[in-house]
This record gives C-alpha cells, structure tokens and sequence, in this order.
C-alpha cells in the first residue's frame, strides 16, 4: 500500500506545481552527502518523466488568494492538465512535453486556445501567488542541472540536484529532493538572483477518489527572502473528485 501511495502521489506533482515540503526535516544549510553517486541529470530527467502521468480526474474545488475565492475544475489526464475558472473568463491547458511544457489559455470553451510565449509565462495567473510558468514544474527539464548529492527527508532518502533555466524565467535556479525509493519529487525550492528562496509550496492534505490519490488542500506562498516567512499566501482546495475528466 506505501509503495502505491507514493506512486499515484508521484503521478500528480505536475499538477501540483512546486511540491515542496511534504515532509519536513532537510538539509537546509546544503550539507550533502556526496560519498555515494547519484543518477546523472539526464537519467533523474528520464525517471521523473515515466512517472509524472497524471491520473484521469475531474477535482472541483477553489483558488483562494488574500481577497479572492475562485471556482476551479481542474481537469487531468496523461500529460495534460486543463484549469477552468467557473465565475470568470479564464481558462488554461498545460500540456507536458519532454522538451518542457506547452501552456495555453482562452477566456472560453468555444474559443480556440493561445499558446502563451515566454514573456507571458512570467505572469500571475489572476491575482494569486502562482506564475504561469510554475504549472508545467518545467525546471525538472531545464537543460543546465547538478547533482548535489544524498539528503535525508525524515524517513526519505533522497536526491538533491540543482537547476539554473536556460530560458526566461522569475527564478534563478531551483533546488530539489527526489525520493531515491518512490522516484517522486518531495521538495523544491525556488530562488532570486541574491540565492535567496522565494517561492514554497506546501501539500497540507490528500484525497482518496476510488482507490488513488489526490491534492486535496496545498498552500502557495511568496517567501521573503532571507527570513522563513511568507508576503503572501495561495490556496488550492478541492472539494470533489470523480475519475472522468472528460478530457
């Protein structure tokens, strides 16, 4: 059951942007064990791509932000995630490639969707504490990544690597955790040009939809660097979940 639960778990992280701290506890100061080899950057690429398949789901639930609560379907299936905000025109499909991911938006189904360019990627979607560019989690394609070395998350050994984009992007580089037993990401962090971190999600609970697992509340922040505290705060919370996605 543990090795299932971490599996299905693995196969949602793209829909949850960054998933960063699960679970609590590593080495934060980068005091890592490199006694030991870690799989090179094209083969850590190639298992988090085998594993990020996304379950065929319809989540129904809100985007709350600090002044506003939004009405969201969210959609999954494959590669492909499709967003629906019910009470304004705003709708965006995220579709995964190996190469990164293709992010479009539309104000409405009877529209035909707009691939968004890099510049566009750099925005907020509505007013919330999420980029565009954070929904395909492309810094685990970036081509310019370093293994770090061996962490421990609680129980969890992990795979510590190193991204800096070779496009642009809000981030100077990303940090991240990857289960060495599940091959699933557990943590990322997210950093400005002065190494500072300024981005954390957290997953706070999960779902049970027949069987397989789902996000049921995350929390997005915007940290301020240099202390472990957040500017401001994003939620996730998904109140139903049915297997369809009518995708």
């Amino acid at each position: 059951m543990k090795q299932a639960y971490y599996s299905r778990m693995g196969f949602l992280i793209p829909m949850a942007l960054f998933l960063v701290s699960i679970f609590a506890g590593s080495s934060f100061a980068g005091d890592f064990n490199t006694s030991k080899p870690i799989p090179t950057p094209e083969m850590m690429q190639a298992l988090l791509w085998r594993n990020s398949e996304l379950n065929d789901f319809k989540l129904e639930g809100l985007l709350r932000t600090a002044k506003n609560k939004y009405l969201i379907v969210l959609r999954t299936k494959g590669r492909v995630m499709q967003y629906e905000f019910l009470e304004i025109p705003l709708q965006i499909r995220v579709q995964m490639t190996p190469a990164g991911s293709i992010i479009e938006r539309r104000e409405k189904s009877s529209q035909p969707w707009k691939v968004l360019t890099p510049q566009e990627k750099l925005e907020r979607v509505v007013d919330s504490d999420i980029y565009y560019e954070d929904l395909g989690v492309d810094f685990t394609r970036w081509e310019d990544v370093k293994p770090l070395g061996w962490d421990s998350i609680l129980t969890f050994d992990t795979w510590v690597y190193e991204a800096r984009p070779t496009e642009i992007s809000n981030y100077a580089k990303a940090r991240f955790w990857i289960s060495s037993k599940f091959e699933a990401l557990l943590r990322v962090d997210a950093y400005n040009k002065a190494n500072k971190v300024i981005k954390r999600v957290e997953v706070h609970s999960v779902m049970d939809i027949d069987g397989l697992f789902s996000i049921k509340e995350m929390e997005i922040a915007t940290m301020i660097p240099d202390r472990d505290i957040s500017s401001s705060r994003t939620y996730i919370e998904i109140h139903k979940g049915t297997k369809g996605s009518g995708l």
